[in-house]
């Protein structure tokens, strides 16, 4: 602060007042005039924070005038600093992807400005990435940049923070390049170990394994190509119509990534041989993380390059397989379960509070997955701790352990009672709501599907009472519909009364209850279904003789409904199917 005022002591604000507002506006006629005027003022310092107006321009995010005004600068002002430590290719490297054709006007001016530091020591690089994160940006910057004195960014003091930020900000790709071109980045670490791999091992939405995707982005995901050698235009235009392709295949180029820098990271290590060394490279912290996000794919890799670091052992936490368990990452203990002698016994180790492997499974896990509901959630962590089709933990863990009490005198059903009681009360509760709720659809459509059964549509010949469209073949069509509206919803009707008589022990949520569930919806579905059928062909009877083309719109419009019910709720049963039947474990003996 006292610098600033000793500089404004001797600056005329008055003077240069006018060039700074025109540069801000983006008045690039008034600022020529006012610089043809003045010819001093285009290298002068115009600003109390020793900026020019070069860096007037930068700060202003006025990226055209930039350009034009480094075509008037002389080359070697370009390099000038403010009192911020800053050139302007430091400001225009934070200005996102509309400042990449200032950032180019000035390079060519001055090639040797992206070596140019700040006080800290930093290139314009180093900026591109810790500001607005554009690619275009980062990788004309790393493109322009080399590792010569003083700035050395890629061998010299900055370089840690370089690979730090570019692998947090998900640019792999580029971290790649740079590491083929410096290989002794690939092996910068600290007393956490490896700076690229520690940083990675907390960034789970960047693997594959991390991901949340909903149903129709785990389909997009599947079908998405990496490499688009062929029908190129067809994807861009796909992408450009349903945006959500792009993110997944952005996801999956990200992940594809990803997995290859962790594989030449562990490459470079593997080629050392001083064992400091590797033990500064791998640390318990990296195994820690990378478990308990469940990212497989870093632990995958690590185990195959360094056999031996399945065996680490974190403090108060316990092997690899312990934290898996404790912290439900189903497809790291699923890799462990393809190791059976190493998993059982660390599946078989005590910790320090005598905690068995069931005492861990027992516990509430600290992060619940996305599940359709309460109910499931309760289902999903029984699964992880009850014998039932999966049978992991339990299976694994000696029949003794079942049994034994940890440092607090409870066995692990006790356990797993009190610590799911709020859990297990949240799950009988959300199961009610729902049965009910979709008890009040089944009878609804029992009942409309019975009166319709009774008065037909056109009504009865009056001597014989059967049915005056009894020929026709849309009539057929109706009573099957209706018919199979009244038994689907009757059945789904006698599942939610099932469901809402049950006792909610705890065994019940494992199958039970779901099963109940699952079916209930099953023919709630087609109960809803074939009323709609059963409404458009009695309609359509209705109206034939007068409107031939009124079956195409009744057709149609009967539809959406049933459309807008599957995309809302199958995504959402499917879950539940899998969630019941499906192994989400790879391994299950």
């Amino acid at each position: 602060m006292s610098l600033l005022l000793q500089k404004a002591r001797g600056f005329n604000h008055s003077y240069y007042q006018p060039l700074q507002l025109a540069i801000l506006k983006g008045d690039w006629k008034s600022t020529k005039a006012f610089l043809d005027n003045d010819s001093s003022t285009l290298t002068a310092k115009i600003t109390i924070l020793g900026q020019t107006a070069l860096h007037v321009a930068a700060v202003g995010s006025e990226w055209k005038l930039v350009e034009k005004l480094a075509q008037h600068m002389p080359p070697n002002m370009l390099t000038e600093l403010d009192l911020m430590g800053c050139t302007c290719l430091h400001y225009v490297a934070m200005g996102g992807s509309g400042s990449v054709d200032a950032a180019k006007a000035l390079v060519a001016k001055n090639s040797s400005l992206t070596q140019v530091t700040d006080f800290k020591g930093f290139t314009p690089l180093i900026y591109s990435i810790t500001s607005t994160i554009c690619k275009e940006m980062v990788w004309y910057l790393v493109l322009n940049t080399t590792d010569d004195s003083p700035a050395c960014p890629f061998s010299g003091p900055s370089a840690t923070q370089l690979v730090t930020l570019l692998t947090a900000a998900g640019f792999h790709d580029i971290t790649m390049y740079i590491l083929q071109r410096y290989p002794n980045l690939a092996t910068v670490s600290d007393s956490n170990g490896s700076i690229i791999l520690n940083v990675l091992s907390k960034l789970p939405s960047h693997f594959q394994s991390g991901h949340n995707l909903g149903f129709w982005k785990r389909c997009i995901y599947r079908c998405v190509p990496v490499k688009l050698e062929y029908g190129k235009t067809i994807w861009n235009a796909l992408q450009t119509l349903v945006p959500s392709i792009k993110f997944v295949r952005d996801a999956k180029l990200r992940d594809a990534s990803s997995v290859r820098l962790v594989e030449f990271l562990c490459s470079q290590a593997s080629a050392k041989n001083d064992c400091q060394f590797w033990q500064s490279f791998m640390s318990a912290d990296i195994i820690f993380n990378a478990t308990s996000s469940g990212i497989v794919e870093i632990l995958r890799i690590c185990f195959q390059f360094f056999p031996d670091l399945v065996w680490t052992h974190i403090p108060n936490e316990g092997y690899v397989a312990q934290v898996a368990i404790k912290n439900r990452q189903e497809k790291v203990f699923s890799l462990l379960c393809k190791m059976p002698t190493i998993c059982n016994m660390q599946v078989l180790a005590l910790d320090e509070s005598n905690n068995a492997t069931s005492h861990l499974a027992a516990r509430i896990a600290p992060q619940v997955e996305s599940f359709p509901g309460a109910a499931f959630q309760m289902q999903r962590e029984l699964q992880w701790f009850k014998l039932d089709h999966q049978q992991e933990v339990e299976k694994l863990d000696h029949p003794l352990h079942k049994e034994v009490k940890n440092q607090d005198g409870k066995t692990p059903w006790q356990v797993f009672k009190e610590e799911h009681k709020a859990l297990h009360e949240e799950g009988k509760n959300w199961m009610k709501d729902t049965s009910n709720s979709c008890m009040l659809v089944a009878t609804l459509i029992a009942t409309i599907a019975f009166a319709a059964a009774i008065t037909v549509p056109g009504g009865n010949n009056q001597d014989k009472g059967i049915p005056i469209f009894l020929s026709d073949n849309t009539f057929i069509v109706f009573v099957v519909s209706d018919a199979l509206a009244l038994f689907s919803s009757m059945t789904s009707l006698l599942m939610f009364l099932a469901i809402l008589n049950a006792r909610f022990a705890e065994e019940d949520f494992v199958m039970a209850l779901p099963e109940k569930l699952i079916i209930g919806l099953a023919f709630l579905f087609l109960a809803i279904v074939t009323t709609m059928v059963a409404f458009g062909a009695a309609l359509s009877m209705l109206v034939q003789e007068r409107l031939k083309w009124a079956p195409i719109p009744i057709a149609l419009l009967a539809s959406v409904p049933i459309v807008l019910f599957a995309m809302l709720q199958l995504p959402l049963f499917i879950e539940m199917i899998i969630s019941t039947y499906g192994s989400r474990f790879s391994r299950l003996t």
